[in-house]
């Protein structure tokens, strides 16, 4: 559960980092496993930024290379709804606890 916690205050840190919040909702929201350059053009984010905040959404665990495209990313999308529920979980449980 500290694992998914940790992972949701990544996904609301994202707010300060445009770049990485427009690539990770646009993954997310197509579904599509992207390359920097497709991403880039659909975003209309230069290449050279697109490389650097994708990078930055691989360090912190937010998109996967995908082995079977050369150069593509995706959001694992089931991940982030465990996300969201775990955090669900735990916010309806502490809200249990004060009532």
């Amino acid at each position: 559960m500290g694992e998914l916690k940790g992972k949701m205050d990544t996904l609301l840190g994202l707010e300060k980092a445009p770049s990485q919040f427009n690539i990770f909702f646009h993954l997310l929201s197509t579904g599509k496993t992207m390359t920097v350059k497709e991403i880039s053009e659909e975003l209309a984010l230069t290449p050279k930024a697109t490389e650097r905040a994708v990078a930055k959404l691989l360090e912190k665990d937010m998109v996967q290379r995908n082995p079977f495209k050369d150069g593509g990313y995706n959001v694992d999308a089931k991940g982030v709804v465990m996300m969201l529920l775990a955090t669900t979980m735990e916010l309806y449980r502490d809200r249990k606890k004060t009532a």
